[in-house]
């Protein structure tokens, strides 16, 4: 069975209990997850009618529903893995929302909804990644808990990217209460740091509430990548950087607080295997 989009610049499908199956309506009111924030998700990029990354995606959406306490059924994981090796779409982004269902506040979370859309997306283009990101450091420090949690709560998020957008950079780097970075606002950061006569590249720890990523999963498979607390001078010093997320994949950062970095090619070298690897280079 193979599912073709129309010229809908928006779609969108739910687990009925069986499969995954066409969905015209809305989350229902009564669902926590609309009440009260109470879903995870995850977003996948559909570039040449596949579906990037899928086991990374939903190997983190298993874990952040056990974390949360949310059932997540084998039949659903295994109707999830069937829609998608065989939809065939547009490029754009898929996202898979596992919410609370109905309920009363606090208590037991026991059927789970499960929501799927697509929308279009534009993806950055090789010209635009060799143009690179600019990004700036926040002054405004995160403050709560699980900051790198995929879930309804993201304000904090929103809030951060607007902040980056409103000094005219493409990203925001966050920081904890006691200084040390997070991520970026909507994406991971990746940071290659001089050691010596060696280059190193890390990114900063999950357990200081970094985000779990797939693209920084496959970043992993690629090269030994050492997690580590970063503070804003290990930036200022850094060699390169790059952003990655599902719509982004691998975008290189040219600036840091209006500072230009002093090599690209580490970014940009591993921009391009992304790309390579997922048949993408030499696409317009």
């Amino acid at each position: 069975m193979n599912r073709k989009a129309s010229g809908s610049a928006f779609k969108a499908w739910r687990w009925d209990g069986r499969s995954i199956a066409p969905h015209s309506g809305g989350v229902p009111l009564s669902d926590r997850g609309f009440r009260y924030g109470q879903h995870f998700f995850e977003s996948i990029a559909i570039r040449n009618g596949k579906a990037l990354l899928t086991t990374e995606h939903l190997v983190l959406l298993a874990a952040a529903a056990k974390r949360g306490g949310f059932p997540f059924a084998r039949s659903l994981s295994k109707a999830l893995r069937r829609f998608l090796g065989i939809t065939s779409l547009p490029d754009g982004m898929l996202r898979i929302y596992l919410t609370a269902g109905a309920g009363a506040p606090s208590s037991p979370i026991e059927a789970t909804g499960c929501y799927v859309t697509w929308e279009a997306q534009h993806f950055p283009t090789e010209h635009e990644i060799t143009q690179g990101f600019r990004l700036v450091l926040l002054n405004k420090p995160f403050l709560g808990d699980a900051w790198g949690e995929k879930s309804g709560n993201y304000a904090a998020h929103l809030e951060a990217l607007s902040s980056a957008r409103a000094e005219g950079a493409d990203e925001g780097v966050v920081l904890d209460a006691k200084g040390y970075v997070f991520s970026c606002a909507m994406a991971n950061l990746l940071v290659w740091v001089r050691r010596g006569n060696q280059i190193i590249p890390c990114t900063p720890p999950v357990t200081r509430g970094a985000r779990s990523g797939a693209v920084m999963d496959w970043v992993k498979g690629m090269m030994i990548l050492k997690e580590r607390d970063l503070r804003a001078a290990d930036l200022r010093g850094a060699v390169s950087m790059a952003v990655t997320n599902s719509r982004l994949g691998v975008m290189p950062v040219v600036s840091l607080d209006g500072i230009t970095l002093p090599d690209l090619s580490c970014a940009l070298t591993l921009a391009r295997s992304y790309l390579k690897d997922h048949g993408l280079l030499g696409r317009p």
